[in-house]
């Protein structure tokens, strides 16, 4: 019989190396319930994983449990009468078995007993709880679209930024325009605004905090519990209303009961260095701590044949720190902090025409670009359990300042028949307060709720100036310099219920009512031409939107469950900072709308040795926001330009066809259209594909984990991705085109069997691909290039 792991810490749990834990007593209130749920509960007040498989709890009833005990004490009283009993593992979780059988026989003398692992292989798919519903449930419980990595898995497979998870998650696409702006799109669902201030439809949340721009969402990953990617509008339970999806990022809590440390170095071809490390530590008996670090180092991909400059190297280090006490019965206080840093030689951005020399990784801008960023967050969650329900309250503040120079034009002006190079110098800076406070309820036998409040002000600035390099000469043609700032607040008040039916089915309604405003101001001035320059400050709209949403969910079986939502989405509307002319600036533009259709399957078969999971949507947009060149003004601007529709369907499956051996198919089909794109005086865009969309992206997993007698484990991933060809913008310019790519990457190493120590050598890109992360036709025909094959080793110790 396979045993799931049903991780019930909740989001409480820390992902920690297995540990003695102790056996602290602690007071319990649990009433007599459904066995599942009883054990859900204790799991998360004492802060201890539950193990068991449906077949082992089904109906079956805890009794209750009421006082002071040990976790095992709690566990011996809920399972009183149940006909089940438990062990503890050597990670302190217990595991529900039913009370065995009494043997038959004495084993023969001298028989050998199996060797006990202390890390043992899963002989079963593993299991992931999430919060997005904000409660603590089964991912395969949860009737939303999402793909879930955990923290284990990210590790194994190196995923070490969004750009590597986008390789797993079907309907994800993430890539880069500059070191500064990187594009994010789920289901085509994605803008390449580059102004402060405006919103994205993709949004990256960090531990339950909202993160306003790609600027500071698209960091390093590292030492994470999970990372989970949910598909289509999301704004009844997250803090900012979007239209196409949340990455949500977990990075976990200290744990009260058990210590853990773990130390990783790597090395890797273009002279990559890497250093991690976290621990963890109880703090007495109710508090504790826990810190992790990354730094990497790395030269650079690629180079300016002209300067002589090294580009795409990385400089990066990054801290995090958590505090974690529990003051009283049911309170929970969780304090963190991060910083990070990192700094490149900016992008190389390789001509295909004038002034190439034929390689692909060589630049030829003549220019010294380079790219700095610092950000810091500070934030405290507060969660009292009582018997009425649990209440959260969630205060963050972040800052973050970043700032790029380099050339938009893929060659130098010394290459140029005409017109000029422009040489971008971009800076930005954003501080962001924000508050949630929300309510969940018990899990009544009639079903439950969440409700709450979320608070956001954000303040931001950006400082560009424009610099055109005359053809030829390098005569300074053009200087235009822009002081954009933002001030931007937004309340949401939201609320989401679930009813149980009969016939197992479950009715869930929901409803956001969101209310944003914005301030904005922009000093632009032209060095050459001061009349082109001006100045308009306290600029003001507001905007308001009731975004609903409905699922009905059918649970034949345990492990089976069907459902079928709309959802309502928007992004929020602003102002055109980069704007070229007074009255394009003080025109705003409104918010875009979606509707998302949905209908989809979890399930899992086999004694869940199988996954299968499926969902097919369609989605409609109104009012699509677009950056435009209006050909009867003449001027670059945002605008409510388009409607436009997104359907398709995703499949992910995971099988567990032995011990130790994870097999994973990934497959999405997007078909994207704008159903009404006409420019003034200019394109007709109708019937073309949205941006950022491909049609088909596919991938193939395999994990191996398997003993070697004697010794360890023997350790063997490997992945295939191959994301379709698509068009980065609307227009149908085969010059603005990205053809389809397969990437392959692999490890493989050993492991002791204590799970303490762990070699791996790994190789990315194994191909050497030459794929492209964007194309350029400013200037000349140009491209920017992903990375090419790397490979290294690391050495992992866990204490």
């Amino acid at each position: 019989m396979g045993i799931r792991s049903l991780i019930a810490t909740t989001a409480f749990a820390a992902l920690a190396v297995p540990a003695a834990a102790g056996a602290q007593a602690r007071t319990y209130d649990i009433a007599s319930q459904p066995l599942d749920q009883a054990l859900l509960q204790l799991a998360r007040a004492a802060d201890r994983g539950v193990a068991f498989t449906p077949e082992t709890v089904a109906g079956r009833r805890s009794s209750a449990v009421r006082g002071a005990t040990t976790f095992e004490g709690a566990l011996t009283q809920m399972l009183q009468g149940a006909d089940a009993t438990f062990r503890i593992g050597p990670d302190g979780a217990a595991t529900i078995i039913r009370r065995p059988e009494p043997p038959a026989a004495r084993p023969a003398p001298g028989a050998a007993r199996p060797a006990a692992a202390a890390v043992p292989p899963r002989d079963e798919v593993a299991e992931v709880v999430v919060t997005v519903q904000k409660r603590a449930e089964r991912a395969q419980d949860v009737p939303i679209p999402m793909t879930v990595i955990d923290g284990r898995a990210a590790e194994a497979l190196r995923l070490d930024s969004l750009r590597d998870v986008s390789r797993l998650a079907p309907g994800l696409l993430v890539s880069t325009f500059s070191a500064n702006s990187p594009v994010i799109a789920i289901r085509g669902a994605t803008n390449t605004f580059q102004q402060i201030g405006v919103n994205k439809p993709v949004s990256v949340v960090l531990d339950d905090v909202f993160l306003p721009r790609n600027t500071v969402a698209d960091t390093e990953l590292f030492d994470l519990a999970s990372v989970q990617v949910l598909k289509g509008p999301q704004g009844t339970l997250f803090g900012r209303n979007v239209t196409g999806g949340v990455i949500v990022i977990d990075t976990g809590v200290p744990s009260f009961s058990r210590r853990s440390a773990v130390a990783q170095v790597g090395y890797g071809n273009h002279d990559a260095w890497q250093f991690r490390a976290s621990a963890s530590t109880p703090l007495g008996d109710m508090a504790a701590a826990r810190v992790s670090f990354s730094i990497r180092d790395r030269d650079g991909y690629g180079r300016d044949r002209l300067t002589g400059q090294t580009l795409d190297d990385l400089q990066s280090r990054n801290i995090r720190g958590q505090v974690r006490i529990a003051p009283a019965e049911g309170l929970d206080l969780l304090a963190s902090a991060d910083y990070a840093e990192d700094s490149t030689g900016g992008r190389t951005l390789s001509s295909k025409t004038l002034g190439s020399d034929g390689d692909r990784r060589t630049a030829e801008l003549g220019v010294r670009q380079r790219f700095d960023r610092t950000l810091w967050g500070v934030s405290l969650r507060g969660t009292w359990d009582m018997p009425a329900g649990q209440f959260t309250s969630i205060t963050a503040y972040r800052e973050s300042q970043s700032g790029e120079f380099y050339s938009g034009v893929g060659a130098n002006f010394a290459f140029l028949t005409g017109g000029a190079q422009q040489v971008n110098d971009d800076a930005d800076a954003l501080r962001t307060f924000t508050q949630e406070v929300r309510y969940a309820s018990p899990k009544w036998r009639f079903g439950d709720l969440v409700a709450g409040v979320y608070y956001l002000d954000e303040d931001a600035t950006r400082r560009l100036t424009q610099t055109g390099l005359a053809a030829r000469t390098g005569v300074v043609a053009s200087e235009v310099f822009l002081f954009q700032t933002v001030k931007a607040t937004s309340l949401g008040v939201f609320v989401d219920g679930g009813v149980n039916l009969p016939g197992a089915l479950r009715l869930t309604v929901g409803g956001r009512y969101t209310h944003d405003e914005k301030t904005a101001s922009l000093d632009r001035r032209d060095r050459l031409n001061p009349a082109a320059g001006f100045s308009l400050a306290g600029l003001e709209e507001s905007w308001s939107e009731f975004t609903p949403r409905a699922v009905l969910s059918w649970t034949p079986a345990p492990d089976v469950m069907a459902y079928a939502s709309v959802a309502k989405g928007f992004t929020s509307g602003g102002f055109n900072t980069d704007a070229a002319t007074p009255a394009a600036l003080a025109t705003p533009f409104a918010p875009e709308t979606v509707v998302n259709y949905e209908a989809g399957l979890k399930s899992q078969w086999f004694d869940r040795r199988l996954r299968l999971n499926v969902s097919a949507f369609h989605m409609t947009y109104d009012d699509k926001q677009e950056l435009l060149f209006n050909g009867i003004t003449r001027v670059l601007t945002i605008v409510n330009a388009s409607e436009a529709t997104s359907k398709g369907f995703e499949i992910e499956a995971t099988a567990t066809p032995m011990t130790g051996v994870n097999l994973g198919v990934n497959y999405g089909f997007l078909d994207t259209r704008y159903d009404d794109f006409v420019i003034p005086g200019g394109a007709n865009n109708t019937g073309n594909r949205l941006g950022s969309s491909p049609r088909v992206k596919y991938s193939l997993l395999l994990d191996v984990r398997r003993p070697v007698t004697g010794a360890g484990y023997a350790l063997v991933n490997a992945t295939y991705t191959r994301t379709g060809g698509y068009f980065t913008g609307a227009a149908r310019d085969p010059s603005l085109f990205v053809a389809a790519y397969d990437l392959v990457n692999a490890s493989a190493g050993f492991e002791t069997t204590d799970g303490r120590f762990r070699v791996m050598v790994w190789g990315k890109n194994l191909g050497d691909t030459d794929y492209v992360l964007i194309p350029s036709t400013q200037g000349v025909l140009a491209e920017y290039l992903g990375e090419p094959r790397t490979y290294g080793v690391s050495l992992t110790a866990r204490f």
